[in-house]
């Protein structure tokens, strides 16, 4: 059966080795550049005239990368291994996954 693995990770140096190991291991997905709410909120203005200290910050992250991977179910274990390490179970690169079974899939953006 195949699955759907939904990745949303921080976009950091690891992120982006993480996904050229995927990469050489033969994967194939989908990455798109997405926002979290906590990013999002502090630039909206709340009327009141102040200025966050978070739009200030220069180094904050620019956001996060969304990844979409159609695999194998006997794989999912292997690539969430994969990710686990490689964000140091979630704690320094921030971010969390979640997998969905497909009733069919089709097309060339398939892995493996």
């Amino acid at each position: 059966m195949k699955v759907m693995l939904y990745v949303v990770l921080d976009h950091v140096a690891e992120t982006e080795q993480l996904l050229r190991d995927l990469s050489k291991k033969g994967y194939n997905g989908t990455v798109i550049p997405t926002t979290g709410l906590h990013h999002v909120l502090p630039k909206f203005s709340d009327g009141s005239g102040a200025i966050s200290l978070a739009m200030m910050v220069d180094d904050l992250p620019e956001g996060n990368i969304t990844l979409f991977m159609i695999i194998d179910d006997e794989s999912v274990e292997n690539v969430k291994a994969q990710i686990r390490e490689a964000t140091h179970n979630f704690t320094y690169v921030k971010g969390g996954m979640f997998v969905l079974p497909l009733i069919s899939a089709e097309g060339s953006f398939e892995s493996k």
